[in-house]
This record gives C-alpha cells, sequence and structure tokens, in this order.
C-alpha cells in the first residue's frame, strides 16, 4: 500500500507508513445497493442545470415564428393562399413531435443551448415526446396555460407537459464539454 503522504510503499496490513508515520488510508468500496422485493426502483436524476421559464419561452418563440415561416411558404406553394391557420397548428405539432422525439431539440431550444431529456438524461424518443408535446401540451393550455407557468413554481423547472411524460428541460452542453465529460 502507498503512503499518500511520502509515496512509500508499505506492506497491505501496515495501519502507518514504515517511513513518515502517517496514518495509511485503505480505500473502501461503497457498498452495492441491495434490490429490496417490492420496492421501486428509482431512476438516476438528471445531473444538470434545469431550464427555468423565460428561456423556454424564447426558445417557443423561436419555434412558432420558424414554424409559421414555414407554415406561409408552405401553403403558399402548395395550396396558392390557403389559410395560414389550417396548416400552422398541424405543422406546428408534427414539428414539436419530431424534433423533440429524435433530436431531444427544436430549433428554438438549440439556439438558446437546451434540450429536453429523460431521467436518464437522454433523449425522450418519439413515444414520450407524442406524451409531451401532443397529449401534455394540449392539457397545460386546456387549462388556461397553467401547465406552462407551472415551470416557474416548479422545485425541477417541470410543466404539466413534462411531468406527464417524465421529461426535463436542461441546459444543454456544448460539443466541448461533453468530450471533457463536464
Amino acid at each position: 500500500m502507498k503512503c499518500n503522504v511520502c509515496g512509500q510503499d508499505n506492506p497491505a496490513e501496515a495501519g502507518f507508513c514504515g517511513n513518515c508515520g502517517a496514518a495509511l488510508v485503505t480505500p473502501v468500496e461503497p457498498p452495492s445497493p441491495v434490490a429490496v422485493p417490492g420496492a421501486p426502483v428509482a431512476p438516476p436524476a438528471v445531473a444538470a442545470e434545469y431550464a427555468g421559464f423565460w428561456i423556454r419561452f424564447a426558445a417557443a418563440i423561436i419555434d412558432a415564428v420558424t414554424v409559421g415561416v414555414v407554415s406561409a411558404l408552405f401553403s403558399f406553394l402548395a395550396f396558392r393562399f390557403m389559410e395560414l391557420g389550417g396548416i400552422f397548428l398541424p405543422v406546428l405539432l408534427l414539428y414539436h413531435w419530431l424534433f423533440t422525439g429524435l433530436r431531444g431539440q427544436t430549433p428554438g431550444k438549440m439556439a438558446v443551448g437546451i434540450k429536453v431529456v429523460n431521467a436518464e438524461g437522454n433523449r425522450p424518443g418519439l413515444e414520450y415526446a407524442a406524451l409531451r408535446e401532443i397529449l401534455g401540451k394540449l392539457i397545460s393550455t386546456i387549462a388556461v396555460c397553467v401547465g406552462f407557468l407551472w415551470i416557474v413554481w416548479d422545485r425541477e423547472k417541470q410543466g404539466w407537459h413534462d411531468k406527464i411524460a417524465s421529461t426535463y428541460v436542461v441546459k444543454a452542453k456544448s460539443k466541448e464539454e461533453e468530450e471533457k465529460g463536464l
């Protein structure tokens, strides 16, 4: 066993360093968790900074403008001045569902540096994105948008749509931070 003070090699059973007399510390591994039958297994918590209401609101504005422009172009090119409102909502739902499910970020979230993750810190996938973006946001909207404002008061900054899909919106790490393991 190596002394942490002077670096001297000592026998494994030694309690003190033979060179400097410092107490030798034996590394102890924490006990592995014991599965208790019937006890729920808690998923690991997201180890990231939660994104608050205003940054999420900024991402939503960017996304709405993006979808509005795409919808207007599509409407003009495909239907010659079809009513914009008739195509905006389906495009908005599809946009949010696909970007969130496949990438974990819409372009608006990319622009402000946030992303949607599950409890393990991974992108939610299409199934949970559908729960979050379609069902969850519908419920949050029907309730006079209280489901969105819930982000302000919630400890983990989750709106109702996040709670329904078990998702979190967190600050995204840059490629450089991910490579360094930060």
